[in-house]
């Protein structure tokens, strides 16, 4: 009896974490465990596609979301890796996320849309939010990551890589997207607008070799009520009102990592020709329906003083 009745109790013990699991959105910090990257077959193609382990990030890599490899088509170890045992050089903790691009190398969509970077004049390694796990529109929600760019990478002119955007489905695009070229400096560019707007949030001579906490505080919305603000290293540097999401989006996932974009004509930046050799470490990837949530105090930053 007593062996029946502790079968049963691990039993339900097991489903009542895995619904806990199944239900994680922006509350998954109790997760201690860091995910690992690993080729999981795809019967489409027939092929193994990098992809995460786990779609919750784990704790010392950050919390608050799920997450899937995007366009993995293609994509080796190289392109994302997890760095381990190594707190001299992670932002907090002992992990980090290591992204890279390399010239002569691109991937395609593993889906139904038939995207192919190589044949697009692009190249990337990203990740990005799963499926149903977007963040929602037309209510507030606060986003923090840190991310190093090593002064090493080589960038080409006329090339725009992207460390971050909301891309609002294959018909509206982005929404919203952070990114830097050869000569600039490190932008937000609301994608809403037209033609975009954009402002500089990182000086180009403060942006490499350190690491740089980004938090977002936004409302993605189709009418005026929409908003955006962006803190760089504790200091408000963006503060938008207004629309704030593509007329055309149906849905918001977040994209984090590396996105080149060359040129789509012409073929000169087609199968990665001419797109760089670009490296963008991340660390402490967090989401959260309110600050509190971000556990900011761990950067020694304040809620309050954020307005």
């Amino acid at each position: 009896m007593k062996i029946f009745l502790n079968l049963l109790y691990i039993i339900f013990f097991v489903a009542i974490s895995y619904t806990s699991y199944a239900k994680c959105a922006f509350n998954c910090s109790k997760e201690k465990k860091t995910t690992s990257l690993i080729f999981e077959h795809n019967s489409k193609f027939n092929e193994k596609h990098l992809n995460f382990s786990s779609t919750i990030l784990g704790k010392d890599l950050g919390f608050g979301h799920r997450w899937e490899t995007k366009s993995r088509r293609r994509l080796k170890e190289w392109n994302i890796s997890i760095v381990k045992d190594s707190p001299e050089k992670a932002r907090l903790g002992t992990s980090y996320l290591r992204f890279e691009t390399r010239e002569g190398h691109c991937t395609a969509t593993h889906g139904k849309s038939g995207w192919d970077d190589c044949k697009k004049g692009r190249n990337r390694a990203e990740i990005q939010s799963r499926w149903n796990n977007e963040v929602k529109p037309n209510r507030n929600f606060w986003h923090f990551f840190s991310f190093k760019i090593p002064s090493s990478m080589e960038q080409k002119k006329g090339v725009k890589t992207s460390i971050w955007q909301i891309h609002s489905g294959k018909l509206a695009g982005p929404s919203w997207m952070i990114r830097f070229t050869k000569n600039s400096g490190l932008k937000i560019e609301n994608q809403t607008a037209f033609p975009p707007d954009e402002k500089v949030i990182i000086k180009r001579d403060t942006l490499f070799d350190k690491w740089q906490d980004v938090i977002i505080k936004a409302n993605l919305s189709k009418k005026i009520n929409g908003s955006f603000k962006i803190w760089v290293n504790g200091k408000k540097q963006f503060d938008y009102k207004g629309i704030s999401r593509q007329s055309t989006a149906v849905r918001d996932p977040i994209d984090l990592g590396i996105y080149n974009t060359g040129s789509r004509y012409g073929g000169q930046n087609n199968n990665g020709k001419d797109l760089g050799n670009i490296v963008v470490l991340f660390d402490e990837i967090r989401l959260g329906d309110k600050c509190k949530d971000l556990k900011l105090e761990d950067f020694k930053y304040e809620c309050s003083a954020l307005n």
